[in-house]
C-alpha cells in the first residue's frame, strides 16, 4: 500500500481495530495530513541544531515516514513485533533512515528525558497514560500531537468515565464535541504544567470518531502561570441555548437556570496565525485543504458553535439557507464563520438575541 507517495506494509482490512496484525487506519489519513503540514510549519519558525521527531505509537509507520523530511533523527518506537517488522520493511523500501525501538512507550519517552522536538501518540482510546511521559520527553521547546478516540466519555454520553479519567463533568447538548475537545484541551495543558512546560494549542479538532490535539510546547513556568486563566468553565441554558465560557448561576438571556460543564479549556481551540500558515502550504487537492480552511475561518471566535437547525427550532421558525443567514448576521457587524464540528453549525460572538432575530426576520 501507499499514501502519499510512501510504501506501507499492512495487511488490507476494511475496519482495522487493536487486534490487527498491523494496523493501519485509512481514516484517519485527513489526520496525518494536517499533522505533516502542521509539523511543517512548526520546524520552519524554530532554529534547533538537530530536530528529533518521534512517533512512540507507530504501527505501520507511515505517520512517522510523513515527519521524515523535518526531521533530523527519527525515532519510532511500537510494542508489537509485528509492526517494528513491518516498519523496517517499510523504511527500507522508501529509502528512510530511523531509530527504532520495540518497546513500552511510557518506558522509552522517560528513558529520553528532554529529547524530542517533535512528538505524536496515537493511540486507541484515550492518550492519558502517555501525558506525564511525554512531558518529561519534551524539549524545553516542541511541538506535540495527541489522538484521543474515547469521545463518547468527553462528549457526555458516559459522564462517569469522563469524570473518572479527565476529572471534569462533560455536558450533553448540539456541541458537546467542542466541549469534549476543551476537556481533551484542558487536560494536556495540566499535565504539562505539572512539569513547568506550557501547552500552547495550536490545530485542535474533532473529525468522524476521534479528536486531535496539537500545540506548541515551552519550557515556562511565567508562561504556563499566565495561561491557567485558560481554565474555567462552560455555562448552558436548555431553555433558550444561550452559553458562556464562565461559570454563572442564570443565564444572562432568560433569567433560567444554567448547566454546567468542565473545568476545561476556555481559551482559543486553535490560533489563526498558525493555522493560516498551515492552510498557505497545504496541497489544494488534498481532502484536508477545505477542513483547515473551516478551521482558520473559525480560530478566532471562542463562543461556543450554534447549530442552525436547533437554533431554527427554537425560534420556531424555518431553516433560512445558511449563508443569506451568515451574511445577514455578518452584515450587522459580527464576525461569523462555518465550523469543523457540524455541516450545520456556524460561529459567532453575536449576542444570542441578534441571532434570534436574525432568524425572525428571514422567516
Amino acid at each position: 500500500m501507499e499514501e502519499r507517495g510512501f510504501s506501507i506494509f499492512a495487511p488490507e482490512e476494511e475496519e482495522p481495530d487493536r487486534d490487527s496484525e498491523v494496523f493501519f487506519n485509512r481514516e484517519m489519513r485527513l489526520n496525518r495530513d494536517i499533522s505533516q503540514v502542521a509539523a511543517e510549519v512548526f520546524r520552519d519558525k524554530v532554529e534547533i541544531d538537530e530536530f528529533v521527531a518521534g512517533d512512540m505509537l507507530a504501527a505501520s509507520g507511515i505517520r512517522g515516514f510523513r515527519y521524515s523530511g523535518v526531521a533530523d533523527k527519527l525515532i519510532l518506537n511500537d510494542a508489537n513485533p509485528d509492526a517494528v517488522e513491518s516498519i523496517e520493511k517499510g523504511l527500507e523500501e522508501n529509502g528512510l533512515e530511523a531509530e527504532v525501538y520495540n518497546r513500552d512507550a511510557n518506558v522509552l519517552l522517560s528513558d529520553n528525558w528532554k529529547r524530542f522536538n517533535l512528538l505524536d501518540i496515537d493511540p486507541f482510546g484515550p492518550f492519558t497514560a502517555y501525558l506525564d511521559s511525554a512531558a518529561r520527553a519534551m524539549n524545553y521547546t516542541g511541538f506535540i500531537g495527541l489522538t484521543a478516540t474515547d469521545n463518547s466519555s468527553v462528549s457526555g454520553s458516559y459522564p462517569t468515565v469522563c469524570e473518572r479519567r479527565y476529572g471534569s463533568v462533560p455536558l450533553r447538548n448540539s456541541f458537546m464535541h467542542e466541549t469534549g475537545l476543551r476537556i481533551y484541551i484542558k487536560e494536556v495543558f495540566k499535565n504539562f504544567a505539572r512539569f513547568d512546560k506550557s501547552f500552547d494549542p495550536k490545530i485542535c479538532f474533532q473529525h468522524r470518531h476521534y479528536s486531535r490535539i496539537m500545540g506548541r510546547v515551552t519550557e515556562s513556568k511565567k508562561r504556563t502561570n499566565r495561561m491557567l486563566e485558560n481554565i474555567g468553565y462552560l455555562s448552558f441554558c436548555p431553555e433558550c441555548r444561550w452559553r458562556k465560557l464562565k461559570r454563572v448561576d442564570k443565564c444572562e438571556n432568560c433569567g433560567s437556570d444554567v448547566r454546567h460543564a468542565g473545568p476545561l479549556w476556555t481559551g482559543k481551540i486553535s490560533d489563526s496565525r498558525f493555522t493560516s500558515e498551515v492552510v498557505d502550504k497545504m496541497p489544494g487537492d488534498w481532502e484536508a485543504s477545505g477542513f483547515m480552511e473551516k478551521l482558520d475561518s473559525e480560530a478566532e471566535m471562542r463562543t461556543p458553535f450554534y447549530d442552525l437547525h436547533e437554533m431554527s427550532s427554537a425560534a420556531d421558525v424555518s431553516v433560512p439557507k445558511r449563508e443569506v443567514f451568515l451574511e445577514e448576521l455578518r452584515s450587522k457587524g459580527y464576525p461569523v464563520s462555518r465550523t469543523h464540528f457540524e455541516p450545520t453549525g456556524f460561529r459567532t460572538e453575536a449576542h444570542i438575541r441578534d441571532i434570534y432575530s436574525v432568524l425572525e426576520s428571514l422567516d
